[in-house]
């Protein structure tokens, strides 16, 4: 089982990779066998390739993000946090979001399973 820190370390890497744009860091995180549901209720991706499909396909449209960890709560092998997100989009755009994500994390402290939770109602867009 990972530990605690472990875990902590994987979030907290998270949220830097985002802000910071960081691919490599991003791509770190994961094991090669991840499932990543972006937003739950979506088709899952399915492997370290398909995840950073998703951080890649989210930097073609935004220009920055403001990404804050707001709560973290660790038991076991997961984790569940609670985040607020200002993204900039290239167009002049502003996403500001709150959401809830949870990661299951092995013992070399890679997240094999990320979950993303949020909905229209925590989601707030302007439009350029």
């Amino acid at each position: 089982m990972p530990t605690e820190a472990q875990i902590r370390e994987a979030v907290e890497g998270y949220v830097d990779s985002f802000n910071k744009q960081d691919r490599e860091k991003f791509a770190g995180l994961f094991a090669e066998n991840v499932v990543h549901y972006e937003p739950v209720g979506s088709t899952p991706n399915r492997g370290r390739d398909a995840v950073l499909g998703f951080f890649d396909g989210l930097f073609d449209v935004i220009d920055r993000v403001e990404f804050e960890l707001k709560d973290l709560i660790v038991t076991g092998d997961e984790a569940a946090f609670v985040f607020g997100i200002t993204a900039y989009k290239k167009d002049g755009g502003v996403v500001r979001e709150t959401g809830i994500d949870t990661f299951k994390v092995d013992d070399a402290g890679l997240v094999t399973e990320a979950k993303g939770y949020h909905d229209a109602a925590h989601t707030q867009v302007t439009e350029a």
